[in-house]
C-alpha cells in the first residue's frame, strides 16, 4: 500500500498539469437551448446571457441590475426552443419600462451612443465613449454600482464642459482618476488607481475559495469570475473525479467517498476492524486532502508560470495546508473561505438545493449533515488560524460583493495607490 500510494503521489506532482489541461475551461454560462433568429437573413445563435447584460450596460445599467434583468429574461424563455430576435428586443424593452421607465426604454431601443462625436482612442480601435461600460469598469474596483454610474457620469460632464470630441485611453484614465477624487472620494479613486498599476503589472490574480459541502462556492466564484472576466475557473470536485478516473481506488480509497464520509475509505488495521478515532470525520478528509493536494498546487503554478489569472474553489481549498507562497511580483494570491455559522440556516440552504441539484447526492449530504457541519467548524479554526477571512453566505450578492471587497483590498496592498507613477504610459 504504501509503494502504491507513493506512486500515486509521484504521479500527481508529474503528470497532473496534463490531465488538468482536460478540465481548464474558460468560464461559460453553457450551451443554452433557446436559439435567437435574426429576420430576414435567417441567421441563428444561442441566447447568451452575457451578450444582454452587455447591451444593457451600454445602454446605462449597472452591471447588477442589468444581470438581474438578464436572469429575469432567460427564466421566462428557459421552456422555449426558438424566438426572434425582434421578439427578444422588444421584451427586453417591456421589462426596462416595467422596472426602470420609458426613458430608460427609449435608451436601450435607440442604441446607447452618448455623443457619438466623442471617441475614445485606443491601440486597437476607436469607440465611442460609453458611461455604461465606464461604470461596469469601476464596479470591478469593488465601487458601490451607484457611486460607479455617478462617478462615469461626471467624466463624461467634464470632457464634455471641455469641449473634447475624442480622447486617447490614457488621458481617459487621468480623467477617471481626477473625476474620482474631486466628486466622489479618494478612497474610490485610489482603488481605481490600484486597480489600474495590478493591470499594467500582467502579474496573475489567483483566488482561492474553500468551505463545506453545499456552501454555495461554485455560484460565488462563477459570479466573481464573470465580474473580473477570470476565465479560467477550476473546481476540486472536477479534479477529484478525474484523479478517481486514473487511480485505482486502491491507491487512494478514500476518493470514492464524499469530504464528509472520506473516513470510510481510510485503510483498516491489519486484523480488518477500521481504526477509529476522535475525529474521524477529519482524519478520513486530511487522506482524502493529501491525495489532492499535489494536484490544487500544479493547478497554481501552471497559472502563476503561464501568467493567468485563476479562481480554484472546492471543500479541499485549505489554503493554510497547501504550499502557495509566491515571490513577490509572481502572483497576488487571495485566499477566502465561504460559510454559514448557524446549523439550522446551512440545514435550509442544502434542502433549497434540491430542486436544481442531484437528488441523490442532495439527499445524502442531508443525512450526513451532522458530519458537515463539523467539517466546517475544522475548516474554518484551520483558516482562522492563520488570518484567511471567513464570509457567511447569506444572501449571494452581499457575499460576491463581501468577496470583491477582499479581492480589491489584497491587491491595493500589493499596489499602494501612487498617482506620482507612470501608470498611465501602457
Amino acid at each position: 500500500m504504501l509503494i502504491l500510494f507513493g506512486f500515486a503521489t509521484w504521479w500527481l506532482k508529474n503528470d497532473w498539469q496534463f490531465f488538468a489541461s482536460l478540465t481548464r475551461q474558460p468560464y461559460d454560462e453553457g450551451m443554452p437551448k433557446l436559439t435567437v433568429v435574426r429576420k430576414p437573413e435567417n441567421e441563428r445563435s444561442p441566447f447568451l446571457r452575457g451578450v444582454l447584460v452587455h447591451s444593457l450596460v451600454q445602454a446605462g445599467l449597472t452591471f447588477d441590475d442589468a444581470l438581474e434583468l438578464a436572469q429575469v429574461l432567460r427564466d421566462e424563455l428557459q421552456e422555449k426552443r426558438q424566438t426572434t430576435s425582434t421578439e427578444l428586443r422588444a421584451r427586453v424593452g417591456e421589462l426596462l419600462d416595467e422596472r426602470y421607465g420609458s426613458k430608460q426604454r427609449e435608451q436601450y431601443e435607440k442604441g446607447y451612443q452618448v455623443e457619438p462625436d466623442l471617441i475614445v482612442h485606443t491601440r486597437t480601435r476607436d469607440a465611442p465613449f460609453s458611461v455604461g461600460m465606464l461604470a461596469h469598469s469601476l464596479e470591478t474596483c469593488a465601487i458601490a454600482p451607484e457611486v460607479a454610474l455617478f462617478g462615469a457620469r461626471m467624466v463624461l460632464e467634464n470632457m464634455r464642459s471641455k469641449g473634447l470630441r475624442e480622447v486617447d485611453h490614457l488621458t481617459l484614465r487621468k480623467y477617471i482618476y481626477k473625476c474620482l477624487r474631486r466628486h466622489c472620494t479618494h478612497q474610490v479613486a485610489d482603488r481605481y488607481l490600484s486597480w489600474r498599476q495590478f493591470e499594467n503589472s500582467d502579474i496573475p490574480l489567483i483566488i482561492l475559495i474553500g468551505g463545506t459541502s453545499g456552501i454555495g462556492k461554485g455560484t460565488v466564484s462563477s459570479d466573481l469570475a464573470y465580474r473580473l472576466n477570470i476565465t479560467h475557473h477550476q473546481s476540486t470536485g472536477l479534479m477529484r473525479e478525474i484523479i478517481r478516473n486514473y487511480l485505482s481506488p486502491q491507491m487512494v480509497p478514500s476518493l470514492a467517498y464524499s469530504s464528509f464520509d472520506a473516513w470510510q475509505g481510510v485503510p483498516t488495521s491489519i486484523d480488518g476492524v477500521r481504526q477509529e478515532t476522535k475525529n474521524s470525520v477529519i482524519t478520513g478528509f486530511q487522506s482524502q486532502f493529501a491525495a489532492m493536494r499535489p494536484a490544487m498546487e500544479s493547478t497554481i503554478g501552471s497559472a502563476i508560470e503561464e501568467r493567468y489569472d485563476l479562481i480554484l474553489e472546492g471543500t479541499h481549498v485549505v489554503p493554510s495546508e497547501m504550499n502557495v507562497k509566491v515571490q513577490k511580483g509572481e502572483a497576488v494570491v487571495v485566499p477566502m473561505m465561504l460559510a454559514n455559522m448557524k446549523k439550522g440556516m446551512l440545514r435550509a440552504q442544502l434542502k433549497r438545493r434540491l430542486p436544481e441539484g442531484n437528488k441523490q447526492q442532495v439527499a445524502h449530504n442531508l443525512e450526513n449533515f451532522d458530519n458537515i457541519w463539523e467539517l466546517q467548524s475544522w475548516l474554518l479554526d484551520e483558516a482562522d488560524k492563520v488570518g484567511i477571512p471567513i464570509i457567511e453566505n447569506l444572501h449571494v450578492a452581499d457575499t460576491v460583493r463581501a468577496a470583491l471587497d477582499h479581492v480589491v483590498e489584497q491587491l491595493m496592498k500589493a499596489f499602494p495607490p501612487r498617482p506620482d507613477e507612470k501608470v498611465w504610459e501602457t
